[in-house]
């Protein structure tokens, strides 16, 4: 090795980040103006934005989806109601998409992907302990009454889809009820022609005493059968009427909340200012880096 290799110094390369770093801080520190004109134009610029940022709209319907049960009412019954999914992609199918928008009077495609569905905190059933789906179903981007009406409408197809057991089971349960009452109203009208018929028998003197006695027993009877059947009818109607409650409140699909459109929150104009000013931050501290190259550069040119 020679002895001028020798005496030439090493480099560090530590020594030259520094020296690279205070090249930096020193071209920054020189045209500081430009940082800070950067600052200033993109606040300006960030708040403009924000100002004339156009406005959306969005409409949510919140749908029950019900929880089915069987027919003795204690057991749930697993259908469409419990598979989110399933309803979700009902939502959105192309057929669902297609009807509510000629209802609406929109094109299909202008209604297609401005729809979201999301599950949301269920209810539970106070006498069977059921947890039953909520699912909110979300229109935006449409014009603002348009949203709403897109939502709502969504919302009933649900329930139509999901829901015909439980309308069924209600028919069955409402036809019950209006048996029990007629059989209720007969069953009134023969206890008033027996209760006739006694007093009509008391106050007869052309019969014996032992005709009367029999003729009596007779009625008795009736009047006693007819009690305890009018007392089984009101005791099933009562029932009856509890499971037409239960499946109105539990079992069946219903929109819980109807869509109402609502403005979305834009941007506000703070957080454009901040972050129009820091993009305009970096963008002078990238001017001022460059400041020197670029006019040595014309300079030589």
């Amino acid at each position: 090795m020679s002895v001028e290799s020798q005496r030439r110094p090493t480099l560090d390369p530590e020594a030259e980040q520094e020296v690279d770093f205070g090249r930096y801080w020193r071209a920054i520190t020189a045209r500081w103006w430009l940082a800070l004109a950067g600052v200033i134009a993109g606040a300006v610029i960030g708040a403009l934005a924000t100002v004339g940022g156009s406005s959306t709209y969005r409409a949510t319907a919140q749908l029950y989806l019900g929880q089915p049960l069987a027919p003795s009412g204690s057991a749930p019954v697993s259908s469409s109601p419990t598979t989110l999914s399933l309803v979700s992609n009902l939502v959105t199918s192309d057929e669902t998409v297609q009807a509510v928008a000629k209802k609406i009077g929109l094109k299909p495609g202008r209604l297609r992907g401005h729809i979201t569905t999301k599950p949301i905190v269920g209810i539970t059933g106070t006498k069977v302990g059921v947890a039953a789906p909520l699912l909110a179903v979300t229109v935006k981007g449409l014009p603002r009454a348009k949203n709403a009406q897109a939502a709502n409408a969504l919302g009933d197809v649900v329930v139509k889809s999901i829901g015909s057991y439980a309308r069924s089971k209600i028919q069955a349960l409402e036809d019950q009820l209006a048996y029990d009452t007629s059989q209720l109203k007969a069953l009134g009208d023969r206890l008033a022609q027996a209760r006739l018929n006694q007093q009509q028998v008391l106050s007869n003197k052309g019969i014996s005493a032992t005709d009367k006695l029999v003729a009596l027993a007779n009625l008795n009877s009736v009047i006693t059968l007819a009690l305890q059947q009018q007392n089984t009818l009101e005791q099933d109607r009562f029932q009856v009427r509890q499971e037409i409650k239960l499946a109105q409140d539990i079992e069946a699909s219903r929109i819980v909340s109807t869509a109402v459109a609502t403005k979305t929150a834009g941007p506000s104009r703070r957080s454009g200012v901040a972050v129009g000013a820091v993009i305009g931050l970096i963008v002078g501290l990238l001017a001022a880096l460059l400041w020197e190259p670029i006019a040595t550069r014309t300079r030589s040119d």
